[in-house]
């Protein structure tokens, strides 16, 4: 595990511009990490495909980014398609940077922006024996249901405020910038 005394750490929205850093990041999961994010065994073939396709599927990707590269990430993504109240919140850190609140962090800033979106049930939904995924659920105060080696967090966000939307406009607008930097390195 690293530490991040003195490093540089940014939690932003990923913009289309951050595709190669989220393809990275995702493919520097290690064996583990990834079948516990996606369920499943994936190849790097995957990972491309499903980045190819993030931004198309009308997710909001936030990111932790430590000393400019891309060490956890958080999605928000509609179930049902269009304007439905129902997404799913996926998350994935890397190995050497998990136990030190990047999930959280990640779980806070998906939280706001489903309060932002109206969604009713934000549902995070992962393999029984991810302790991590179902500790963040629980911290956030998710109704956790165990069924056939899956568990499934539900949680109701509250409705959007003005200051819910002041915070995320603040947090996007400083995120634009600082990838407007990023890109240009």
């Amino acid at each position: 595990m690293r530490l991040l005394f003195n490093m540089q750490k940014t939690l932003r929205k990923l913009w289309i511009g951050d595709l190669g850093a989220l393809r990275a990041h995702l493919k520097r999961l290690d064996p583990e990490a990834r079948r516990l994010r996606f369920g499943g065994v994936t190849t790097d073939h995957f990972i491309d495909a499903y980045v190819d396709t993030a931004f198309r599927l009308d997710a909001t990707i936030f990111a932790v980014f430590i000393d400019g590269e891309i060490r956890g990430s958080a999605e928000l993504r509609s179930i049902f398609g269009g304007a439905s109240p129902d997404a799913e919140a996926a998350f994935a850190v890397e190995k050497d940077w998990q136990d030190q609140g990047l999930g959280s962090e990640l779980m806070d800033r998906i939280l706001t922006s489903a309060q932002n979106r109206g969604i009713a049930r934000l549902h995070m939904i992962c393999l029984s024996e991810n302790a991590r995924m179902r500790h963040i659920a629980g911290k956030f105060g998710a109704r956790l249901t165990f069924a056939e080696g899956e568990v499934t967090g539900e949680m109701t966000p509250a409705q959007p405020t003005p200051l819910s939307l002041l915070d995320e406009l603040v947090h996007d607008a400083q995120g634009f910038v600082t990838a407007v930097f990023d890109w240009r390195r």
